[in-house]
């Protein structure tokens, strides 16, 4: 029988929450899952998981007779449910059942009210989706039938939860839990190997970079004009800039003189394998929090650029939280210079 052999079902849009679950559950049980994926996974991982998964499209309105037409396994009891609650398609599928929630950065660590809350424009914006599809759940694992909220401590949850759902195991503790053959497994499954380690190590600073343009905040100019003044100041030598998997921006073009790797590998998973850097550079991504060691961040924060300021009140430098100890900040402060 087709899909016989489906034992787990993942709903995930980032590679973040893909190593998570790749750590979280065994190997075997890892090859008898189910992905839903989002763009957010890069295609050199999904060709490693041929007919193992489907890719669903954001800005699609899905129908649950569609998705179970084509994946019937999913009216199965048998079947643990994984994955990312907010995402459009995860009402189809794993919040009918119950899941365990995957962490999806530092939004699981914010209180957003309207995340939990019923109103009447969601309410009616949801009866509008479907019948089937009509009652007006919160999400971030406020669900009653999420029966376990897993997050990796990024920053302090405070009072976010304080449900007994909640496991917080960091990416170090669930690596040091993992046996060789299994830590060779993930990477495998994201290239890493000897060589790209290597040319890592050689490298003092890491700019991490964000899909602004790709996901419609900021034209593709204006995000390389932000990034053009960031390594202006930091300068370039000694610089790797690590792009985010769900960007398509080619970075060796317009810095030439900068290191660059374009592999879609979780910022976490580089730290994991023994790679340190001395100083870490971001606008406002959630992978700088992830920093188990001694290091110097330069959170910029969205006051960069006016655009993403109106769009991301709540990451300006001032709303950097720090790494529990781990991070010195280093005084940079670049205001609405790239409009």
């Amino acid at each position: 029988m087709k899909y016989s052999w489906v034992k787990n079902v993942c709903v995930i849009d980032s590679m973040h929450a893909f190593l998570q679950y790749l750590l979280l559950v065994p190997e075997s049980e890892s090859n008898n899952t189910f992905y839903f994926w989002g763009e957010g996974i890069s295609p050199a991982v999904k060709s490693a998981y041929e007919g193992h998964y489907m890719t669903f499209d954001k800005k699609r309105k899905y129908g649950w007779f569609e998705i179970l037409s084509e994946y019937p396994f999913l009216l199965k009891n048998n079947i643990h449910y994984w994955g990312q609650d907010h995402l459009p398609i995860s009402k189809y599928i794993i919040r009918r059942h119950d899941f365990e929630l995957l962490e999806d950065g530092t939004l699981n660590y914010t209180q957003y009210p309207w995340r939990y809350r019923k109103t009447l424009k969601r309410t009616i914006f949801a009866l509008w989706e479907g019948p089937l599809c009509c009652l007006d759940i919160p999400y971030s694992g406020y669900e009653k039938n999420c029966s376990k909220i897993n997050l990796t401590g990024l920053v302090d949850t405070g009072e976010v939860y304080s449900s007994n759902k909640l496991s917080v195991k960091s990416f170090q503790s669930l690596w040091d839990e993992s046996d060789d053959a299994k830590k060779a497994y993930i990477n495998r499954v994201f290239g890493v190997d000897e060589e790209f380690c290597s040319q890592l190590r050689q490298r003092k600073k890491i700019l991490l970079t964000q899909p602004f343009s790709e996901d419609g905040f900021l034209t593709e100019d204006e995000k390389i004009s932000i990034y053009s003044k960031v390594i202006e100041v930091i300068g370039g030598d000694d610089v790797v800039i690590k792009r985010h998997p769900r960007e398509k921006t080619d970075y060796k073009k317009f810095f030439p003189n900068v290191s660059v790797f374009d592999l879609a590998i979780p910022m976490q998973l580089i730290m994991l394998n023994g790679i340190r850097f001395e100083e870490a550079y971001t606008i406002f991504s959630s992978a700088v929090f992830g920093f188990s060691y001694k290091i110097r961040i330069g959170f910029i924060g969205s006051q960069i650029s006016h655009k993403l300021l109106k769009k991301f009140p709540n990451h300006t430098r001032d709303s950097y939280q720090g790494n529990g100890g781990n991070a010195e900040m280093i005084d940079l402060r670049l205001e609405g210079v790239c409009d």
